[in-house]
């Protein structure tokens, strides 16, 4: 991949990519990307997709620590944490009419509204990115089971996508496996199986 675009890569997802420069004993992701410019669009589409969803498990847990508190701290009479909660706003310096209106129905039956805190997803960390047999491979530790899925979605679509330029393709097979539009494949010789000239 030309060295533009990995560094578009590097800067847009900094945590996923956290290792592109690090030393070759602690990571294959030292030898870059891999993979030629026509799946960029595929990993810049993964990686947005993997980091959103890391971000918000983790804004959720913390929006249900930051109610559970504010609730606990209702109970023992101090109810304005609760209204701020519900202003939608943490730099709020006054609690909304709806934020007191709602923190006067939750303390009414205080019992059932503890939320369960979710677990936050670990942040995905690349450890390398590469073609193989023909498809992208991600491989990283971290994620959960949304991740694993964004990351056999971009497999999937790196198997009828052009390598080299993005346009339609599909698996070609002639010595070394590539996925290929027609185009490229008569380009680099793979004619022989399935592509003819004009």
């Amino acid at each position: 991949m030309r060295k533009e675009l990995e560094e578009a890569l590097c800067k847009s997802y900094p945590k996923i990519l956290r290792d592109r420069n690090r030393n070759m004993r602690n990571t294959a992701m030292c030898w870059g990307f891999e993979c030629d410019d026509g799946w960029y669009n595929i990993l810049n589409m993964a990686c947005a997709s993997i980091q959103g969803h890391i971000n918000q498990t983790r804004a959720q847990r913390a929006s249900a620590f930051r109610y559970n508190r504010a609730l606990r701290r209702a109970v023992r009479g101090d109810v304005r944490p609760l209204q701020m909660h519900f202003t939608y706003h943490e730099n709020a310096t006054e609690p909304s009419e709806y934020g007191i209106k709602e923190a006067a129905k939750v303390l009414e039956d205080i019992e059932p509204q503890c939320q369960r805190v979710p677990e936050a997803c670990p942040q995905v960390i690349a450890t390398q990115i590469k073609e193989k047999f023909g498809t992208l491979r991600f491989y990283y530790w971290g994620g959960d089971d949304y991740c694993r899925g964004v990351e056999s979605m971009a497999e999937s679509m790196s198997a009828v996508t052009c390598e080299v330029c993005s346009s339609p393709g599909k698996l070609r097979h002639g010595g070394w496996v590539q996925t290929l539009c027609d185009e490229h494949a008569i380009e680099t010789r793979y004619e022989d199986f399935g592509v003819t000239h004009g």
